[in-house]
């Protein structure tokens, strides 16, 4: 079987304009949607909604451009991490944003459109609070049960339900319930997940390429006198970028010893002049991340090239069922 390709995106919030920058200089580059690019297309939280809107006909029969999503952010993200005087307090008691600014953008990109509009398998984490157990949106899943056939906008705010920041995703379907949040509280970088997946749904695939694109290391530096003394209030400011982070970290320890995979991983590190935090969506920390992505994407230019060699031809497998976009 010829190398099977999968990406793999991960969460971070408003900081998923960088990897929506650097996926845009990928396709570019290979001059293709990458939908026709990759063989299984994961993502989590913010890294969720790109991989829906790249890897689905949602956008009058075709994928978005990463461009197209990287505008997602730029122009809704203070919309949606919408702050007043009263944030800091009602926080403390209440999910820190209302969902609606969320759900109103997610219905302005994914209109009606369904899961079964997948123009390439695709991955898309959550967890279930209600069943304690982590939920896997799977496209290739809707063959064998319809019930999977889920609206992208149901996914999206599911996937992007973090804890604290916004409230969970209630969803019934096959006369189940579900109560789903932010994927990033088990794997906000998908990458080990996607290769697991891979290899189950191409058992006889000898070689694949894995590309993990990153929101950029937050770098934290919590020394022992700030957290020694920490109660559920202390903790309740760090805990969700503490876990998220120590997640991905963890995935890429994993997958660079996985044999028959030859892994990247593309990490901005630092975040030089940007703020790590998922919800700041000031005008000038909106630009400084576009300035971060740029800066990135030069200064491993070289490095995209090899990558976009080992890309090129497409995708490795055939998949029934599922079309090209419109041109």
């Amino acid at each position: 079987m010829p190398t099977i390709k999968v990406l793999a995106i991960d969460g971070g919030g408003i900081r998923g304009i960088i990897p929506a920058f650097i996926l845009g200089e990928i396709q570019n580059r290979l001059k293709r949607d990458l939908c026709e690019v990759f063989d299984l297309i994961a993502g989590t939280s913010t890294g969720g909604i790109i991989a829906l809107g790249i890897g689905t006909r949602c956008r009058a029969g075709r994928p978005y451009s990463p461009k197209e999503l990287m505008d997602l952010y730029v122009q809704n993200g203070a919309a949606i991490f919408h702050k007043n005087l009263l944030t800091p307090v009602g926080q403390v008691f209440l999910p820190k944003y209302s969902t609606a600014p969320l759900e109103s953008v997610l219905r302005q990109y994914f209109q009606a459109v369904e899961l079964a509009a997948a123009l390439t398998r695709l991955l898309i984490s959550s967890y279930d609070l209600q069943g304690q157990v982590p939920f896997f949106f799977k496209s290739h899943r809707i063959a064998q049960d319809p019930a999977y056939n889920f609206k992208l906008t149901s996914i999206a705010r599911a996937t992007s339900a973090a804890p604290t920041y916004f409230s969970p995703a209630h969803l019934e379907s096959g006369g189940h319930e579900f109560a789903l949040v932010d994927g990033g509280v088990f794997v906000n970088n998908p990458g080990m997940a996607a290769y697991a997946e891979a290899r189950t749904l191409y058992p006889d695939a000898e070689e694949m390429i894995v590309l993990s694109v990153g929101t950029g290391d937050r770098q934290d530096q919590i020394r022992y006198a700030q957290a020694k003394k920490w109660g559920l209030l202390g903790w309740g400011r760090q805990i969700v970028p503490v876990f998220m982070d120590s997640v991905s970290e963890a995935v890429d320890y994993e997958l660079k010893t996985m044999p028959g995979c030859a892994y990247h991983r593309l990490q901005v590190s630092p975040l030089e002049g940007a703020s790590a935090e998922m919800d700041d969506a000031d005008p000038e920390n909106i630009k400084q991340l576009q300035n971060v992505a740029a800066r990135y994407v030069a200064e491993i230019s070289g490095e995209l090239t090899r990558i976009c060699a080992e890309l090129d031809g497409g995708r490795g497998s055939d998949l029934p069922g599922i079309g090209r976009a419109a041109k």
